[in-house]
């Protein structure tokens, strides 16, 4: 046989196969489509579903009752392919599909202080520590200095990147008239858990869930000025529009109690460096949010 011929069947061979393969995956695509179909998806449903779900997420759908939230689910901006069951039950209790999500990624959808796992010390200033992410009791920052008197009250200290980052906000906001104090900072294991056993869950996390121990977070607040009142202080306006510059950004933001599990905090300010703190400014997200996302899902925080 002529090495044309062979050439001939081989590319008849091959042109077979590919419309055999064709021929399947339409056949697998209407039978999906018609499946979906019989669990009373629309049409305009089952496009979106077969377009932007996996053949193994498919299947999970198939094994499920009708969901009227899927699609509302599959197109939300910060879905993750992962979480798809966990959105789908909790929507059941909340039809409010940004809030789903949100909860849902961050892991607020299991109570408060379960499902926890040791937070990721080697990120360094990226770290996340929350309620579901913890220090261990023997976790101490390096680097701790003293906080000097003329910019905090007596006795406090923090991480030495996060000193000179924090003496430059405070010599830009004195230069506008105005004056910022830190009232809290580092606190170890041993503080927090003295913390704790005056005030409980409901005014204090737990020993080993608080950013305090990472030297990384400072409560920031003015002259003779307590809790939430720090809010109608300039001082605090000229944070909201400033801090990330330096580094910080608002962990305890109001209205986010329920993806924070922390009441509204207006003092509480976290270091994670100018550019992540910029990205979580214009992103409008809690960090618990933006680090579910960009940090643990695409990998880009």
């Amino acid at each position: 046989m002529k090495k044309e011929e062979i050439k001939k069947i081989i590319i008849i061979v091959i042109a077979v196969i590919i419309l055999v393969s064709i021929i399947l995956l339409v056949k697998g695509c209407d039978s999906t489509k018609s499946d979906l179909k019989k669990k009373g998806y629309s049409k305009d449903e089952i496009n979106t579903i077969v377009e932007k779900l996996s053949e193994s997420d498919i299947n999970k759908i198939l094994n499920m009752d009708y969901n009227k939230n899927l699609v509302s689910i599959i197109n939300e901006q910060y879905y993750i392919p992962d979480n798809l069951e966990r959105y789908l039950t909790y929507s059941n209790k909340n039809e409010n599909i940004k809030d789903v999500i949100s909860i849902v990624n961050v892991g607020a959808d299991s109570d408060w202080y379960t499902n926890t796992k040791e937070a990721n010390v080697d990120e360094g200033i990226k770290m996340l520590v929350n309620k579901f992410h913890y220090l261990k009791d023997d976790y101490l920052p390096d680097d701790i200095v003293p906080i000097s008197n003329w910019y905090a009250y007596d006795g406090h200290s923090i991480k030495k990147e996060v000193y000179d980052k924090y003496v430059s906000m405070w010599k830009a906001a004195n230069e506008q008239g105005l004056r910022l104090l830190v009232n809290s900072s580092y606190r170890t294991f041993e503080d927090q858990q003295k913390e704790y056993d005056m005030s409980n869950d409901d005014y204090a996390s737990r020993p080993g869930f608080s950013e305090h121990q990472t030297g990384l977070a400072l409560d920031i607040v003015t002259d003779d000025i307590i809790g939430n009142e720090f809010e109608n202080t300039d001082e605090f306006k000229w944070l909201q529009e400033n801090a990330h510059l330096y580094g910080f950004i608002l962990r305890y933001p109001k209205g986010k109690e329920h993806i924070t599990g922390y009441n509204y905090e207006s003092w509480h300010y976290r270091y994670v460096g100018k550019e992540l703190a910029t990205k979580v400014k214009e992103s409008g997200l809690t960090y618990d949010e933006y680090y579910a996302y960009y940090c643990e899902y695409k990998k880009a925080c």
